[in-house]
């Protein structure tokens, strides 16, 4: 019920512009009582829109790991990067595992950021979903390495996070596709992208 309440925010936003549209409808009407109601309606969505701020729900904790993994490659923060792995976490294409570890996956991506000359790395899509136990975020990245060259691919990726106890567990990194490629190339790097 929660990851419906406090996951979509333009519901939030779309409450607070009804109720100041309601006020200011009340206020030219000299009509308390819907001023009054929009009033209501404006500080249930502030208090929703705070709650949803300081209490995000699994998945938009995932969505912003997801994002400081992305984060740390760009920044090339070799701790942060360890520290946002799991001990087990895998990265693999759709048909095998590439590399599997957190401290294998965190030495393969600084090898081939350096082998790649990677300049940068951003998020331009991510959305997640819940099953059970299990959120699967996908992101669309954009990276630029070899300056001399200008190259930027975009790839897209799947990363699977379950619940243990009271924690989530980055199991597996999936690259889905990497520019027009589908992302079962038999000589990729992954971390190049």
């Amino acid at each position: 019920m929660s990851e419906l309440l406090f996951h979509f925010s333009w519901w939030i936003l779309a409450a607070a512009v009804g109720g100041i549209a309601a006020f200011i409808v009340g206020n030219r009407r000299l009509d308390k009582k819907l001023q009054k109601i929009g009033i209501a309606v404006v500080v249930v969505a502030v208090v929703l829109g705070l709650l949803r701020f300081f209490f995000p729900t699994a998945r938009e904790q995932m969505e912003t790991r997801t994002r400081a993994l992305v984060r740390a490659v760009d920044h090339k923060d070799w701790n942060a990067l360890n520290s946002l792995l799991d001990a087990n976490t895998a990265v693999c294409n759709r048909t095998r595992v590439l590399v599997a570890g957190r401290n294998n996956i965190v030495q393969m991506t600084r090898d081939n950021c350096e082998h790649f000359r990677v300049q940068s790395v951003m998020v331009l899509g991510i959305e997640s979903q819940r099953a059970d136990t299990t959120i699967t975020v996908s992101v669309e990245v954009y990276s630029e390495q070899d300056p001399t060259l200008a190259r930027a691919e975009t790839s897209s990726w799947q990363l699977d996070y379950q619940q243990s106890g009271d924690n989530w567990v980055l199991e597996k990194i999936t690259l889905l596709r990497i520019g027009a490629e589908g992302g079962d190339l038999q000589n990729f790097n992954p971390s190049a992208y």
